[in-house]
């Protein structure tokens, strides 16, 4: 009966990947395969090379990619001297600050941004015109997933409704005017955000791939990482 038991759960954790990949693979492959081809062409690159011609693409990259590595490290400067100090000296409000982390949660953009307009346009009328002003609306935006550097840095990335509402141009603004405004690049939209996917994809494996190798080596029993040392091997 355990055995049983065992090939049961086996063959629904098999169903449930296998299902988990499809629906996660499928849409990707549809992207690549609407972007990257033209009728009659096959595979093709000229719709992106129309799309970012003379539209500022690789400024809005380059701003974008700024503007999540300040706001990771912005994140990181703020929050762990104040966990660390909550943890020493102040264990009691440690559920305060944890429920204060979760308002971006609550708090729509649209909200934020109005306040935002309101104290700055009066005392600091240029403030929000900088691309930069968008790092501390982030920091408050990704608290919840710090100290997840990839989550805060992805999500960044992603974000749409805060630059476009301060009127400023990033890469997820530029791929929406693609895909609403510029009603003539749709396939460059999807090659786009395909790329993006992917690229996002190699930064998790690049970033967790080496935690993951360590962890399996130390998770290792002694006499596994005894039999398969160099010297071992070697006396053998």
């Amino acid at each position: 009966m355990t055995g049983a038991g065992t090939d049961s759960r086996s063959i629904v954790q098999a169903i449930v990947l296998v299902t988990a990949g499809l629906l996660f693979a499928v849409p990707l492959v549809a992207s690549a395969s609407f972007g990257f081809t033209l009728p009659q062409q096959g595979f093709s690159l000229e719709p992106i090379r129309e799309a970012v011609a003379d539209s500022g693409f690789a400024l809005q990259v380059v701003q974008s990619l700024t503007l999540a590595v300040l706001t990771t490290v912005a994140s990181f400067v703020l929050l762990i001297p104040t966990l660390v100090w909550l943890h020493l000296h102040a264990r009691r409000w440690l559920p305060l600050a944890e429920a204060l982390s979760v308002i971006p949660f609550v708090v729509p953009a649209v909200a934020l941004v109005n306040g935002a307009n309101l104290a700055f346009r009066v005392t600091v009328p240029r403030f929000l015109t900088s691309v930069d002003s968008l790092v501390p609306f982030y920091v408050m935006l990704t608290l919840p997933f710090v100290t997840a550097a990839l989550l805060s840095f992805t999500m960044v990335l992603g974000e749409y409704v805060l630059a476009t509402l301060l009127l400023h141009s990033t890469f997820p603004v530029f791929l929406v005017f693609l895909v609403q405004i510029g009603q003539d690049h749709p396939r460059a939209a999807a090659g786009l955000s395909l790329i993006t996917i992917v690229g996002t994809l190699l930064l998790l494996s690049a970033l967790t791939g080496p935690g993951l190798s360590r962890r399996r080596r130390t998770s290792r029993p002694p006499a596994v990482a005894a039999a398969s040392s160099p010297n071992v091997r070697s006396a053998s």
